[in-house]
């Protein structure tokens, strides 16, 4: 009875000896489990129980069909675990070529009696011209978005005319069937290019393959949409309807009509000129408390260096540090909380999808400081990643936003140059620009480390939002202590720290009257990674700041605000309080 429970895992388990380029052992897990059926179809009577049900069959026949459906399925994982380099149809070497025939031999041996009964041809060098075929349809085991960049610059000697030629009959079936709007996938493609291909000039004169984002099987998420075209989430002149546009044609799923309407009117349209900064506004919910889970979590100097030369460390044991915590922060009580945020190079980016969509399940937003991104040998730099929970299309998803790190902190600077050779990235004017984030009513900035020592960059977010968040990997901490505590009351906002638990001292500051009152949160210490709650009352801290006068009343909860102080229309909360 246990022949079935093991007969899923089979496939799986040649796709990796495959995958592996290991023919040796594909062979062998091949010819070892039809012997295994052989024996098994001799042994065995010709009652069968199915289900609990007694049935008489055909003994041989059943084996012979269920060892035929095997190999189907051999075949099947065979070609879409083909190893990535072969992809282009690039020829593999003797021994390598050698050993994939013996097995392909020993595989398609097993398929004559089906062969005659499907009229089907199949063999070894049809499998090897097949097998790249269905990862360029988005059919292999590695999803097409994640093979683009390889399959288009190892591919030297582009697609054939046949192939152009299909792709051209497919999409003038797809425009007169008007199954889709053409415009928007040509403008997604168009946008996103720069983005999808690394920024690597010399791949966006190649020919792209259409099928894949036609016919997608693991077809771009909303958050990786914005993510490839930022101008989706407010970053440019792009309303808001083209990420519903591009979710809706790259998707094929319902999006709620009032994003297409070209003639909405958008919370960035109705900001502008009120706000001194670029705001970028996700979400329709108006939250007037806020939950915060702020985390305690270590990241060594061996985790940094592996990060700082582009070999980030990916151990068992760093991604169950991860997870452990963020299963903590989802099983927090009396609520979940809205945002869990981690300290800077915290997070490798291998991982901020599996980190992030296991937070979104749970309804909690990421900010994080993810390890650093490499361009080219010599340039580097890290970010912040911000994945914000929105329901604006109609249904939960998500938003992402990568907001770099301007310059690096003196000692950084100094061992990247010294020690690997590595350059921080110089960012654009536009790039430069901190935006405030408006999620669900509740207004914040971000700032990485160092940033936090620039006073004009801070002072900039005065009134124009409820929090200052800071992702931190810190050593001083009696500096960053004042500056955290400086902060609050200048910018007169609600002050959240989050750094390494190596030197700790992570807080949530707030410019409340009474010292006690101060530091909702202060860790630091310890030897487990762990994260704390707490609650930021961001109606009354509006309410407060929108007198008409910064005079103080005896039951006050806040100190003044400070000279010069004016709160944007967009936070003003009337009747003040």
């Amino acid at each position: 009875e246990k022949i079935f429970a093991q007969y899923q895992y089979l496939p799986r388990l040649l796709g990796f000896a495959i995958g592996l380029k290991d023919w040796h052992q594909a062979e062998a897990i091949v010819r070892r489990s039809l012997e295994a059926f052989d024996l098994l179809s001799k042994h065995t009577e010709s009652k069968m129980v199915i289900n609990g049900v007694k049935c008489e069959i055909d003994s041989e026949n059943i084996w012979c069909h269920t060892k035929g459906s095997l190999t189907w399925a051999f075949i099947d994982a065979a070609a879409r675990y083909y190893p990535i380099d072969l992809l282009n149809g690039d020829k593999p070497g003797n021994k390598v070529r050698r050993l994939a025939k013996v097995f392909m031999t020993q595989l398609l041996g097993e398929l004559v009696t089906f062969g005659d009964f499907l009229e089907f041809e199949f063999d070894s060098d049809d499998f090897h011209k097949k097998a790249p075929l269905l990862a360029k349809a988005d059919l292999a085991r590695t999803p097409y978005k994640k093979l683009l960049n390889e399959l288009l610059s190892n591919n030297v000697n582009g697609y054939s005319h046949e192939f152009k030629r299909r792709e051209i009959e497919l999409v003038s079936v797809f425009k007169e069937s008007e199954l889709l709007n053409w415009n928007d996938l040509k403008s997604f493609l168009k946008a996103s290019q720069n983005a999808r291909l690394n920024e690597n000039k010399q791949l966006q004169y190649k020919f792209e393959p259409i099928t894949p984002f036609l016919l997608p099987t693991r077809p771009f998420s909303p958050e990786e949409i914005s993510e490839l075209v930022p101008e989706c989430i407010g970053f440019g002149k792009v309303p808001l309807e083209r990420w519903a546009s591009y979710v809706r044609v790259l998707r094929g799923v319902w999006i709620n009509p009032v994003l297409l309407n070209v003639e909405t009117e958008h919370d960035e349209e109705k900001n502008k000129g009120k706000l001194k900064l670029p705001s970028v506004t996700v979400g329709i919910k108006k939250n007037k408390k806020i939950l915060v889970a702020i985390t305690n979590l270590a990241t060594s100097d061996n985790c940094w260096a592996s990060s700082a030369c582009n070999k980030p460390e990916l151990s068992l044991e760093r991604y169950t540090q991860l997870s452990d915590l963020v299963n903590q922060a989802i099983k927090l009580k009396p609520k979940k909380p809205d945002y869990l945020i981690m300290p800077e190079l915290s997070l490798p980016l291998r991982w901020v999808n599996s980190i992030s969509n296991r937070l979104q399940g749970s309804g909690i937003s990421l900010i994080a400081g993810t390890e650093y991104r490499h361009v080219g040998t010599k340039i580097i730099y890290s970010q912040a990643c911000l994945t914000l929970t929105d329901a604006r299309l109609g249904y939960p998803c998500a938003l992402r936003i990568w907001q770099p790190k301007l310059e690096p902190a003196v000692g950084e600077d100094k061992e990247l140059i010294s020690k690997f050779d590595k350059n921080w990235k110089h960012f654009t004017k536009q790039e430069k620009q901190k935006p405030v984030y408006s999620h669900n009513g509740f207004s914040f900035g971000v700032m990485v480390c160092s940033e936090l020592q620039n006073s004009k960059a801070r002072i900039a977010f005065q009134g124009q939002v409820d929090a200052l968040l800071v992702l931190a990997w810190n050593k001083d901490l009696d500096t960053f202590s004042s500056l955290v505590e400086s902060a609050a009351l200048d910018i007169h906002a609600y002050t959240i720290l989050v750094n390494n638990r190596n030197y700790g001292d992570s807080r949530v500051r707030v410019p409340a009257k009474e010292s006690f009152e101060r530091d909702l949160a202060r860790l630091r210490g310890g030897k487990n990674d762990f994260c704390v709650m707490v609650e930021l009352d961001i109606e009354k801290l509006r309410a407060f700041q929108s007198r008409a006068k910064r005079w103080a009343e005896p039951d006050d909860s806040f100190k003044p605000t400070p000279e010069g102080f004016k709160i944007s229309k967009v936070r003003k909360h009337l009747p003040p309080k």
